[in-house]
């Protein structure tokens, strides 16, 4: 016996025999992310034709084992145990995170078997996919059941597959990063109506991990955040250099970025790099520990005898008998050939660890051990006795680890060793990273908070989540310059990270995992009291569980008063344990939620009715989803949390739709569609029409002008904002004319100020001026603050569009007047959305009338409670005006900046609200700071779409920009004075004074030929 036969006979990294029994536990129902092996004896029946039953049955049985025993060797479980095949699942009962490699590496092992010669022939399919599995006993059989398409797919791909050969799918194939080698094998159909989709043959697959190396020669995502850190390991690096030997031990959890950091540190490094990455599982007839580690470094010394030697001049000559052995050389040394096994072991640890100090005595080196949580007992030793040899050794030993897994090497009892523990990005990193990789656009916005909750600040979260969304057609674009896709933008968990996570869940205590699965039902932040009526038991073992929950590092507490309060570390965590719950257990647990909360009151447990209409909705009681749905939809639309109020009542209008149609739940139906359209409308969020047009023929089909009169008005609004400004004008005035003389200001009012918006954005500012003010004189004294059906305050709105109405018509104080009431009346409401709308339009007005650089203030106020309230509606507009102020007041590069994100969010959409005017502004910057060209040929395309669009007034101003880059660009021609000529007879027939006088003054200051040769034509 050698010394790889010594290491295994002390602690070496084989797993146990098969024992027969997967030892699965009862268990109830739960949903699972697995990978199926489905394997088949291929013509089994001619190994039992024309036997006796019992060889037969021992023939079968002898290949059967053989199949079962790869199966247990990577952690499979047997679901089913067929007469000539076996169905295994990697996954279940317990999560593992590698299950689709563990799952590869079965089938190689039973494919190579059965091609050694061992008597019969399988054909495999390898399928991944969420399964339900659980445990079904009637008293004759017991069986784990698994039920899900991967199962079935798993076996259409086993009947395709020709013997001995295995056929997988893309599923499984995405979830191998590394060490996967496949072939094209044409496509599958599961069902006449299911598209096919693509299968791949298994040319063969390594027990390999992702590591920083792979990282290194791999197109990474953004590394931000991590510099400290970056210099303390190159700060480490250097004192290896120095010959003062370093240990570095970096800890973070899965995802984190270990691997990319040190990546980060080995693209700078010019050293030669010792790689011993440690996993958890390894192949049949794999070289032991010892055996690659004496690999790794004969590649750096030169060669087998070269290693050796080196051990030698360290560690004497049993050192280097023990590194020929494990290298597989001869060795003559007559004691080396006198010891036992167990004696050589030391010798081969000590001559390992005295091999890697003497080849760093000449150039340093770098030696990275990964993942060091699963180093086996061997490595252990050898990293432990190579560690106290570092001290005058030019050696970087850098390991990276997971905390809290009570495995592997901690570098316990090392002093010295410098720890690094990498934590999740903080949120100014994490928006960092997302708008380097998906750019600035603001329609990007919604889906940043998205991705953002959902990663909490680990990057592999953030990375697989994009990925997704990309794949999923939710973004599209290169990196760096994304918009938004066609495709809905939330996409299912990847299930890469799905496994990672579902491990970490399962490998907890029963009681401890049970609690967790609890928690998840009531949701990302639980109260301890609500978690009671779904875990009754008594207090002290509730808090002994959730302590045990904080530890491991899940959740931790957030709140003591009024109401004792945890949140999960990761929402993804969250996410995963609450999809592990078959959804009727899932409806029982909210309804218990449910009835909990009933019986709890605001003052002790803030949020209650917003809980309350997301369990009754979750527990499908469909009435109380609708009544505490409007509710929390109101609450939340009060307080500016549009996106809040959104999603109440999207479920609360879901809810409805599913309770009898009466009369009074039709009514309702309206109610909610306009509610949930008005919370939407400040969003920059479309597709609304057909609901506001049900909503329409559902309130004439009920008799209720009042009804159609609102959803009309709102039509309106969404029309004015995203381009359709006559079918807007038109709807404002179907639903004038459906109200006639009613005194319902709560209607009237609204329409009013919406049609003299529109008319003021056709360029018709007198007319427009007319209805705003027709409204402001029938809003009720002491009714100030009323929103009126709209986003913002009534009298906000109405003085929004007065100021900018005044300021085109050249009437400066009014403006002013006007502008400042506004901004007033926002700040006493408290009101975050109507101060946007106050402060934006203020600023707009001091841009009108020729003061940018007082505009600064309201503006950067205004873009930053845009950003607060997400209203992509106005966010883009109000990001061009101030860029544009910024510009005009001196600060070239940051209006630039600020002005080419607001163009490049109109840039697919140019016929959204305010679109001409940032385009104008953009033209304006650009002739201020000499980019002549550039501005002719912006100016021009305002004027296009100003034309096309029938929006006077911009094509007013574009044409006077147009004009004046003209007269830059080309001073002696007469193209100029035409469009200053054509700008000025528009700005009088709309009454623009100031833009007329502009015009007037430029063609007065012009050569006189110029004007007389236009004259004359």
């Amino acid at each position: 016996m050698g010394t790889a036969a010594s290491a295994r006979a002390h602690g070496a990294s084989d797993p146990p025999p098969f024992d027969g029994s997967p030892g699965i536990r009862a268990t109830t129902a739960e949903r699972k992310l697995v990978t199926v092996l489905f394997a088949d004896i291929v013509n089994s029946s001619a190994l039992v034709t024309g036997r006796d039953p019992e060889d037969a049955d021992q023939a079968l049985l002898s290949i059967l084992d053989l199949l079962t025993g790869a199966i247990g060797r990577y952690g499979g479980t047997i679901a089913q145990m067929l007469g000539d095949g076996v169905l295994a699942v990697f996954g279940a009962p317990s999560a593992l995170e590698d299950h689709a490699l563990r799952a590869c590496l079965t089938a190689q092992d039973i494919a190579n078997t059965a091609r050694a010669g061992a008597g019969f022939q399988v054909r495999i399919g390898v399928a991944t996919g969420e399964v339900v599995a659980h445990v079904i006993e009637n008293g004759l059989w017991t069986d784990y059941r698994t039920v899900g398409e991967s199962v079935h797919l798993a076996a259409k791909l086993q009947q395709r597959a020709a013997p001995n050969s295995i056929l997988i799918g893309r599923e499984t194939a995405e979830l191998i990063p590394v060490g996967l080698t496949v072939e094209p094998a044409d496509l599958l159909q599961l069902a006449p109506d299911m598209p096919p989709f693509p299968v791949f043959q298994l040319v063969g697959v390594r027990a390999a991990r992702r590591t920083a190396a792979d990282v290194v020669s791999a197109k990474a995502g953004p590394f931000v955040g991590r510099r400290r850190e970056l210099e303390a390991l190159r700060a480490a690096l250097e004192s290896a250099e120095d010959g003062v030997g370093t240990m570095v031990v970096l800890s973070g959890e899965a995802g984190i970025g270990k691997s990319r950091l040190v990546a980060e540190l080995l693209r700078g490094c010019r050293h030669r790099l010792v790689h011993w990455p440690q996993a958890p599982i390894r192949r049949l007839g794999e070289p032991e520990d010892l055996e690659k580690v004496a690999a790794t470094l004969a590649a750096v010394a030169g060669g087998p005898d070269a290693a050796a030697n080196a051990a030698e001049r360290a560690g004497g000559s049993l050192a280097r008998a023990a590194v020929r052995e494990l290298l597989e050389l001869p060795v003559d040394d007559p004691v080396w050939r006198g010891l036992q096994p167990a004696e050589r072991l030391p010798f081969a640890i000590e001559g390992l660890a005295a091999a890697v100090v003497e080849l760093a005595s000449g150039e340093p080196l770098v030696l990275l051990v990964e993942d060091v949580h699963w180093a086996s007992p061997l490595m252990v030793r050898l990293l432990d006795t190579l560690a106290p040899l570092l001290g005058p050794a030019r050696v970087l030993l850098l390991a990276t680890s997971r905390p809290q897994t009570g495995t592997g090497w901690t570098a316990e009892g090392h002093d010295d060793a410098l720890r690094l523990t990498l934590d999740a990005l903080p949120s100014d990193k994490t928006r960092e990273f997302l708008d380097r990789w998906l750019g600035r656009h603001p329609a990007l916005n919604d889906l940043k908070a998205h991705v953002m909750a959902r990663s909490q600040g680990v990057p592999l979260y953030l990375e697989e989540s994009l990925r997704a969304l990309e794949t999923g057609g939710a973004i599209v674009g290169t990196p760096g310059d994304y918009r938004p896709g066609a495709a809905a933008r939330t996409v299912d968990l990847p299930a890469s990270v799905h496994g990672l996570l579902a491990a970490r869940i399962d490998a907890l205590g029963v009681d401890a995992r049970r609690t967790l699965l609890s928690a998840a039902v009531v949701g990302p932040t639980f109260d301890a009291g609500l978690l009671r009526a779904l875990a009754p038991v008594a207090d002290a073992a509730l808090a002994e569980r959730l302590a045990d929950l904080e530890e491991a590092g899940l959740i931790t507490r957030t709140r003591l008063l009024p109401n004792l309060e945890y949140s999960f570390r990761h929402a993804l965590i969250q996410e995963v344990a609450y999809g592990t719950i078959v959804r009727a257990e899932r409806r029982t647990l909210h309804a218990r939620i449910v009835a909990a909360l009933r019986h709890r009151r605001d003052h002790d447990l803030p949020g209650r009715i917003d809980l309350l209409a997301h369990h009754a909705f979750k527990a499908e009681d469909w009435t109380f989803a609708y009544v505490y749905g409007r509710q929390a939809g109101q609450r939340a639309e009060a307080r500016s949390r549009l996106v809040d109020a959104s999603q109440h009542y999207t479920n609360a209008l879901a809810a409805l739709e599913r309770l009898m149609p009466t009369r009074r739940n039709v009514l309702r139906r309206i109610d909610l569609s306009i509610a949930l359209s008005t919370a939407l409308l400040p969003r920059g969020v479309t597709g609304v029409d057909d609901r506001l047009t049900h909503a329409r023929e559902l309130a004439t089909q009920a008799g209720d002008p009042l009804r159609f009169a609102r959803a009309a008005s709102l039509h309106a609004a969404f029309e004015w904002s995203h381009g359709d400004i006559e079918k807007a004008v038109r709807l404002s005035r179907q639903g004038l004319d459906a109200i006639g003389s009613s005194a319902s200001l709560a209607v009237r009012v609204p329409l009013l100020i919406r049609l003299g918006g529109i008319l003021a954005e056709k360029g018709l500012f007198r007319e427009g001026c007319a209805s705003v003010e027709e409204a402001r004189r029938l809003l009720a004294p002491g009714r100030s603050l009323d929103l009126h059906g709209m986003a913002a305050v009534g009298l906000v709105v109405a003085n929004g569009q007065r100021t900018r109405c005044f300021a085109e018509l050249g009437e400066v104080e009014a403006a002013l007047r006007a502008g400042a009431e506004g901004v007033d009346i926002a700040e006493e409401s408290g009101h975050t959305f109507s101060k946007v709308y106050a402060h934006g339009h203020m600023g707009w007005t001091l841009i009108l009338l020729g003061d940018p650089a007082r505009s600064l203030p309201s503006l950067e106020n205004a873009l930053s409670l845009s950003e607060l309230t997400r209203s992509y509606l106005h966010q883009p507009f109000i990001m061009g005006a101030l860029g544009y102020a910024h510009v005009m007041s001196g600060s070239r590069d940051r209006g630039l900046e600020l002005l080419e994100q607001a163009v490049r969010f109109y840039q697919h959409d140019p016929a959204k609200l305010w679109s001409q005017q940032v385009i104008l502004w953009n033209a304006e910057a650009l002739l201020h700071v000499g980019r002549t060209d550039a501005a002719i040929a912006e100016a021009g395309r305002a004027l296009r779409l100003a034309r096309d669009a029938g929006r006077m007034g911009y094509q007013a101003r574009a044409a006077v920009a147009y004009a004046e880059a003209l007269a830059v660009a080309r001073p002696g021609g007469t193209d100029a004075a035409r469009a200053f000529r054509e700008a000025k007879a528009i700005a009088q027939r709309l009454s623009m004074r100031l833009l007329a006088e502009r015009c007037a003054r430029a063609l007065a200051g012009m050569p006189a030929q110029n004007v007389l040769a236009l004259g004359n034509r």
